[in-house]
């Protein structure tokens, strides 16, 4: 028994000292790009092996009727075609009608690609070649006509899809090719909540007399290492209080870098709508063309995507005053390093 305690100690220090090497390793792969990237990947794979999520997606009549719109117009007999993160291969089925010479269908899952490929096979579907292959490996043997994907994240950029576009772009595609979808346009408005759906900070409640307004003060509450990842529901927006207006706009047909993209934005909003502001909700538009778009505003046909919220302290506004919002991204595909400041 008497040396229990040295088998005991080192296997402690052990314990935390692979968890701290662990978190240091997370931190660098973090620093640098290249790391991100690898993390994200295999952070994205879990996440879009799971089929409630392909569910909610192609239950999607927004997304699905806007994305089969736009492949029947822009996909041509005879193109070759890439279908980035396939999935369970909706996107490349739609293609398939379009009568293309070649469809490569990639996703980096062997589960989604086993799946995808027995859909194919149950709906005669032929045409389509399924690579079980993160795209950053994937060289086909022709240069492409179209990269069709759907990479958006709730937060728009947030699954990398600006990295994984241009890095296929520049490899694989024609001069004359086409991202489909190209344009975006990220929206960060001023909303005001129906009454049942507001969710107060800690220190604005008093409830049934009890007064939580000492927390406004309160290291421990204030000093948060992550923001708060709230969302809100589709039905709990009663209006925004300003005419929407992007903070940010991007084709992926015309960019190189993903650098291009701005980690601090500035913008001022003019109010239209006297009202208490919320938060400030975050969504995104879709661009295929002026005919063919979609967007994910909370007063907008409901989508699969969530409405990420940054709250606010409640103020109220009255037309025709000033909203002034500065948007920093540490890192532009991870949320939680970025922070809002109103004024």
């Amino acid at each position: 028994m008497a040396a229990q305690p040295l088998i005991l100690r080192p296997l402690g220090f052990m314990l935390r000292t692979t968890a701290l090497l662990r978190r240091r390793a997370v931190d660098l792969l973090q620093s640098r790009e290249f790391g991100r990237t690898l993390l994200y990947d295999i952070e994205n794979r879990g996440t879009f092996e799971d089929f409630s999520c392909h569910e909610a997606m192609i239950a999607d009549n927004v997304r699905m009727k806007n994305y089969h719109d736009a492949i029947m117009r822009y996909i041509n007999p005879g193109d070759v075609v890439v279908d980035l993160g396939t999935g369970t291969g909706v996107l490349s089925f739609f293609a398939a009608e379009r009568d293309p010479k070649k469809i490569y269908a990639i996703d980096h899952s062997d589960l989604m690609i086993t799946i995808a490929r027995t859909i194919a096979d149950a709906n005669g579907i032929e045409n389509v070649l399924f690579v079980p292959q993160n795209s950053r490996s994937f060289e086909p043997d022709e240069k492409v006509d179209v990269i069709l994907h759907e990479q958006m994240g709730s937060n728009l950029i947030d699954e990398n899809m600006i990295e994984n576009i241009l890095d296929l772009k520049r490899r694989v595609l024609k001069s004359t090719g086409r991202v489909l979808p190209g344009k975006f346009e990220l929206f960060l408005e001023p909303i005001c909540l129906k009454e049942e759906y507001r969710v107060p900070h800690l220190w604005e409640n008093t409830v049934y007399g009890i007064d939580f307004n000492c927390l406004k003060g309160c290291s421990e509450y204030n000093d948060r290492s992550k923001p708060p990842k709230l969302k809100i529901e589709h039905a709990s927006v009663d209006y925004f209080l300003c005419d929407p207006e992007p903070i940010l706009s991007f084709d992926l047909n015309a960019m190189h870098d993903p650098g291009e993209i701005p980690r601090t934005i500035e913008t001022t909003k003019s109010v239209v709508r006297s009202g208490e502001m919320d938060g400030l909700c975050l969504y995104f538009k879709v661009i295929f063309d002026d005919e063919i778009w979609f967007d994910t505003s909370p007063l907008s046909p409901r989508t699969h995507w969530d409405h990420p919220l940054f709250r606010t302290e409640g103020r109220a506004y009255r037309r025709g005053d000033e909203i002034s919002l500065k948007v920093t991204m540490e890192v532009p595909t991870r949320r939680e390093t970025w922070s809002v400041s109103v004024a």
